[in-house]
């Protein structure tokens, strides 16, 4: 008998809303030690995810320069210290800092009902290079997440349980 979603997923989700600063994101992200996490309306359907990466690569187009850590963005690092750019009068970290996680989210959402198989979950996964896939109800609205520490952590448990019998 397949594994389903639900029985591995993370729930429930830590997210954000459209309207969230990328400060509050990147706060969020580093405070739970995530590399991402989905982004829901007020209703909590699914609407996009945010990551590091898409920060790390927003900042980069404003600042003109790579930054390996999103929060360092925010907290001015002695890597953004060397940074003097500003935009209008206004400093480019306050101006990436306020905006918000809409601008830059990404919207075309790899996700699974909770009946997936987790095989199923595996091969997206590889298949599309991700770190994690939000799990929805039949009506779009989130109920969980299963990131690569959740595969492995029920792989392990997998392995156990045939090891004992």
């Amino acid at each position: 008998m397949a594994i389903l979603a639900k029985e591995i997923m993370t729930s429930p989700v830590i997210s954000v809303k459209l309207d969230t600063s990328l400060k509050r994101a990147a706060e969020i992200l580093d405070e739970n030690s995530f590399s991402g996490m989905p982004v829901t309306d007020d209703e909590d359907n699914l609407i996009g995810v945010v990551s590091e990466t898409d920060i790390l690569r927003y900042t980069q187009q404003i600042i003109g320069q790579p930054l390996r850590d999103p929060h360092q963005v925010f907290t001015k690092g002695k890597e953004v210290l060397h940074v003097d750019i500003t935009h209008r009068g206004v400093e480019v970290i306050e101006l990436v800092a306020s905006t918000t996680v809409e601008t830059l989210m990404t919207t075309e959402v790899i996700s699974v009902k909770e009946d997936t198989p987790v095989y199923e979950v595996s091969r997206l996964m590889y298949e599309n290079g991700i770190n994690r896939i939000p799990v929805t109800d039949e009506n779009n609205k989130l109920t969980g997440i299963i990131t690569r520490a959740d595969l492995i952590r029920a792989m392990v448990q997998k392995w156990e349980t045939i090891n004992q019998t």
